[in-house]
């Protein structure tokens, strides 16, 4: 519908008193369509990617968005700032007249009642992760003057899951695209991926935002250029921006020329902070948040295996991954110094006993591509392993269907085939019993390995370590 005046019929002749009468009930359509095209659209359904990442098909969360009559109240508009806790008081990012805009209320809205019912669930996990990293990330914000509420940044980006992959290669809490995270200094390879690492790649995400900021002035500009890329942006407030300052204001005057995701993200981080600083007033209660990780530091000279590292400081292999996602292939890369944690109180003596290790007993296994026409025989021959220990260090691969070029773990003769914990990340509609069908585990072990109840409902998103087959 066009939302423009309508010219008066004629009033000429015999036809008068009919032109009177279609005025009027033109006049009552113009009103009416007047209003309809006053009225504000329901934002856009979140990207694509967000939405695979969660496990949410775009009809799911389109069907929100399409009956506003089933969302969850919002807080009322008052014209005052949402209610957030004494360290984000003067926050420059909420403080701004731009994060109550009339018009963006509508796009939070649509998320605070996405994250209220159909991914509450999500959220709360996001909450929980972010006990781990949460002291971290806001001594290093706080060390370079950045504002507090940006440590929420990494709900909405990765659901504060250190592992976190995107569909277009985007990884870790900070999700750092490849180039990027080398551009800052961050290493990213097939043994060693830092992104992974929240210890290594906060300082740098840091250290981005603010070069951002001093490039662009404004904190939606800076939020936009970090989910978009500085190049777009620049270019967009280029060919747009009409020469105006560039402040809040100008993210507004350029929205809808970036991209969804784009557009989606700056009221999507303002829903975030509003929900993660009062969980319990939209109806998040329960929150138990995971402690934060404490750990020993030590350096360990490649090439060295993670079952090895534990051996010699006395811990779980599963553990010692666990406070390390960024060794990737459970191995620590030839020729080099590695800094590794350990969990609490093991680090003490552990540089005497990895020194005990000859070298060559420092890998427990390599790895092998299989090549056309090999068979598991014929692999376990070369390395001079036995079959049994050859299929023990590979439980998913199936003999008779051996693929080209997949990677096999050989275990080194004489040494223990690693079991690398395995983890899982629960899409809609899974069970336990198929996760335990598809990593041929027992139920029970399962439910048992992750501390779990009988009754116990699966939700996408949650993490579940896998138990040795």
């Amino acid at each position: 519908m066009r939302c423009t005046p309508m010219g008066r019929p004629p009033r000429s002749g015999r036809r008068r008193g009919f032109a009177r009468s279609f005025a009027r009930s033109m006049a009552l359509l113009v009103g009416l369509g007047a209003t309809a095209c006053a009225k504000r659209q329901p934002p856009p359904p979140p990207s694509p990617d967000y939405l695979a990442s969660l496990g949410v098909g775009e009809s799911d969360a389109g069907s929100a968005a399409a009956n506003p009559a089933a969302r969850v109240p919002a807080r009322p508009r008052s014209g005052a700032p949402p209610r957030v806790g004494s360290d984000l008081e003067g926050d420059p990012i909420l403080a701004s007249p731009w994060a109550r805009h009339e018009d963006i209320e509508d796009d939070i809205d649509w998320w605070l009642n996405f994250w209220q019912n159909r991914e509450s669930g999500t959220f709360q996990r996001s909450l929980a992760r972010m006990g781990r990293y949460e002291t971290f990330v806001v001594a290093e914000l706080a060390e370079r003057g950045l504002p507090p509420s940006l440590r929420y940044l990494p709900v909405i980006e990765a659901a504060y899951n250190p592992t976190a992959l995107s569909p277009a290669g985007a990884a870790g809490l900070w999700q750092f695209m490849p180039a990027t995270a080398r551009w800052l200094g961050l290493e990213v390879g097939p043994l060693l991926d830092e992104r992974l690492d929240p210890y290594a790649a906060t300082p740098r995400a840091v250290e981005y935002l603010a070069r951002l900021n001093r490039q662009f002035g404004s904190w939606f500009l800076t939020l936009a250029a970090y989910n978009s890329g500085p190049g777009r942006v620049e270019r967009i407030i280029r060919e747009h921006g009409g020469g105006r300052p560039r402040d809040d204001a100008m993210f507004w005057r350029i929205r809808e020329k970036l991209p969804r995701e784009t557009r989606n993200f700056v009221p999507k981080y303002l829903a975030a902070v509003r929900i993660a600083e009062d969980p319990a007033a939209f109806g998040l209660d329960g929150l138990d948040p995971d402690p934060p990780q404490a750990f020993d530091v030590v350096e360990v000279d490649g090439p060295a295996s993670a079952d090895v590292i534990a051996g010699a400081a006395g811990a779980e292999e599963e553990d010692v991954l666990f406070l390390n996602p960024q060794l990737v292939r459970s191995l620590i890369p030839a020729g080099r110094a590695v800094p590794v944690r350990l969990p609490p109180g093991l680090g003490a003596g552990f540089a005497e006993r990895f020194a005990a290790i000859p070298p060559n007993r420092r890998v427990s296994f390599v790895e092998h591509a299989v090549a056309a026409g090999e068979t598991l025989s014929e692999i376990a021959e070369t390395y001079e392993v036995s079959l049994a220990d050859l299929r023990a260090a590979n439980p998913d691969v199936e003999p008779r269907r051996l693929r080209i070029g997949a990677l096999l773990v050989v275990p080194r003769p004489g040494v223990v085939a690693p079991t690398a914990p395995r983890v899982h990340v629960v899409s809609a509609g899974e069970s336990l019993w198929l996760i335990a069908r598809e990593y041929d585990v027992s139920l029970d072990s399962l439910r048992r390995h992750n501390g779990l109840d009988l009754d116990e409902l699966l939700r996408p998103g949650d993490e579940l370590r896998i138990p040795p087959s």
